[in-house]
């Protein structure tokens, strides 16, 4: 039997483990709808991620502060899929996000200009509009690097170096694409919605070392709600103002 705690105190057993999704349909069709991860015992979780032991579960809705770090996460990894659509051969390096936004680095012989962007972004947008499935996988070690070497992302490949033993590799598939990443995500690339945009291209050396190889950084920020993308925009307008002045 595995004992789930709700926020209002309401404890629930389930005879097998359950995924996050399954435990919100149980609970009510409306809560798995409007649902797009879970907070497990005080961390941030996939809805596809199985329960097997008693936990203290709260339900991320897309509208709850909480998921806004997702809309964003999810949204570098959209951008980072239309880089590599659009720009064959990039080779797409990290995408983390930051305060009011994210960013993505990527290697190309060609650096990217703000002239890039709006095409990128409406790549974004039908890439959003596709609404395909963002799945978890565990690969093993050697399998990734493989992988991101023979597709020619050799930056890729020290980045899987870098996880520590202990530690699973973990491949976020949407649709043919995929990347490497820790999690969360939300349930698909639908979820991001249209309220995102892509704001300025600055260059960046790989991990910070001025000795490493000069990668074009790609901003961008998003929000749940079209209005707060447009108030956020217009503060920056007015802050760009006020310095020109």
């Amino acid at each position: 039997m595995v004992c789930i705690t709700l926020p209002d105190g309401t404890r629930r057993g389930y005879e097998r483990p359950f995924t996050g999704t399954e435990i919100a349909l149980s609970i009510s069709p409306s809560l798995a709808r409007q649902t797009v991860a879970m907070v497990v015992d005080g961390d941030t979780r996939d809805l596809s991620d199985v329960i097997a032991r008693d936990a203290s579960i709260a339900f991320i809705a897309r509208d709850d502060p909480r998921a806004l770090p997702l809309v964003r996460h999810d949204a570098a990894h959209v951008l980072a899929e239309a880089v590599q659509e659009l720009f064959p051969g990039t080779q797409a390096t990290i995408g983390p996000v930051i305060e009011n936004g994210f960013y993505y680095d990527f290697a190309r012989a060609t650096p990217f200009t703000s002239h890039d962007l709006p095409k990128i972004e409406a790549r974004m947008r039908e890439i959003v509009a596709r609404n395909r499935p963002l799945t978890k996988e565990i690969w093993g070690r050697e399998a990734a690097k493989a992988f991101f070497r023979d597709r020619g992302e050799d930056l890729k490949v020290e980045l899987v170096d870098a996880i520590p033993e202990r530690e699973a590799v973990t491949i976020y598939r949407q649709g043919d694409w995929l990347d490497l990443c820790r999690g969360p995500h939300m349930r698909s690339t639908g979820d991001i919605g249209s309220a995102f945009r892509l704001t300025k291209v600055v260059s960046a050396h790989w991990r910070g070392d001025a000795d490493n190889t000069m990668l074009t950084r790609i901003y961008g920020t998003a929000f749940a709600r079209q209005e707060d993308l447009e108030a956020h925009l217009q503060m920056l307008e007015d802050a760009g103002a006020q310095c020109g002045t």
